[in-house]
């Protein structure tokens, strides 16, 4: 295996390469630009009422529980992050990352990926506008001509053809290296953007990391062979959670879920399967890629070699 997570897919041997991209294992980042939430964010507009009213008496403790990633973006593409998280919200009609604080204004990060992909021919990433917040039609035509403009030819498009086309032989010939889902889109959808349904991140909410671990295992059986799929090892903190751990931070808690799920992670098998098999994994995420070094990111990149002893023994 490659040492240069920051290449990773360009060093996957070629049939992995050949394999459809829902069909690898990727590293995803939760909440991927919430590291710009600085010293002194105001509250977002998906802030709850309870975040506001803390966030005035202890906007350190809001920012503890509120930031996901600590690494920037051009960081987390070096530890091997490929599936990018996205939460927008706008403010005097510019446009801004959140969660449950303002982060940056959202064209600064995107045109780093950009010239990080540009630069990296044989890397693809997969942007998942997940959420909308104070926009109106107005709003999402405006962003998302901002999104072709900016994207342009690097966007793998339905004239591409589907998402069982989407290999990263393909994109290299086509010389496409963007997959972007907008979800929940109140207009009818841009060719060159993705639905929902073609790639569902189904959300744990709990608190527990043994339920957790139960939720991703039952709803992975929801899976269809003709869909990306997002596992998301993460945790949802409650109010009562918070408080109980009032001086903790969100980072201990991503870390304690790494070490536990770390065995569950470890026993996948990424690659394609049939409407009567078992569904497989794809797209992990995780909040804090860069604990432990990127460990995270390693591990599920390794799974991809699996696929690659699978089909050694298979031919055999």
């Amino acid at each position: 295996m490659m040492d240069d997570d920051g290449r990773w897919m360009t060093s996957l041997p070629n049939e992995l390469r050949d394999l459809p991209i829902i069909n690898l294992a990727i590293p995803g980042s939760h909440d991927t630009m919430s590291y710009g939430i600085k010293s002194g964010a105001k509250p977002a507009p998906d802030a709850e009422r309870s975040t506001r009213w803390l966030n005035f008496f202890f906007p350190w403790c809001v920012r503890r529980w509120a930031k996901t990633q600590s690494s920037s973006i051009l960081e987390q593409l070096l530890l091997g992050v490929r599936y990018f998280d996205l939460r927008v919200c706008q403010n005097n009609d510019k446009f801004y990352f959140a969660h449950g604080l303002f982060a940056m204004e959202i064209f600064e990060p995107l045109e780093e990926l950009k010239r990080f992909l540009l630069s990296n021919k044989g890397e693809v990433c997969i942007l998942d506008f997940q959420h909308f917040y104070d926009m109106n039609l107005l709003h999402h035509a405006q962003l998302q001509n901002l999104l072709l403009q900016l994207f342009n030819s690097l966007l793998y498009t339905k004239f591409h053809g589907t998402i069982t086309d989407f290999t990263l032989n393909r994109c290299s010939t086509l010389g496409t290296q963007i997959f972007l889902i907008y979800r929940r889109c109140p207009l009818p959808l841009p060719k060159e953007f993705w639905p929902s349904n073609i790639w569902p991140t189904p959300w744990p909410n709990v608190t527990s990391i043994k339920k957790l671990e139960t939720y991703l295992q039952k709803s992975l059986l929801s899976r269809k062979p003709s869909q990306g799929y997002v596992t998301q090892c993460v945790l949802t903190p409650s109010g009562k959670y918070i408080t109980l751990r009032f001086f903790s931070s969100l980072r201990k808690t991503a870390k304690k879920v790494n070490k536990k799920l770390k065995p569950w992670i470890e026993e996948q098998i990424p690659g394609p399967f049939l409407d009567n098999e078992s569904p497989k994994t794809n797209v992990f995420i995780t909040d804090f890629a860069s604990l432990d070094n990127g460990q995270f990111c390693k591990m599920v990149i390794g799974l991809n070699y699996k696929i690659e002893s699978v089909s050694k023994i298979g031919d055999s």
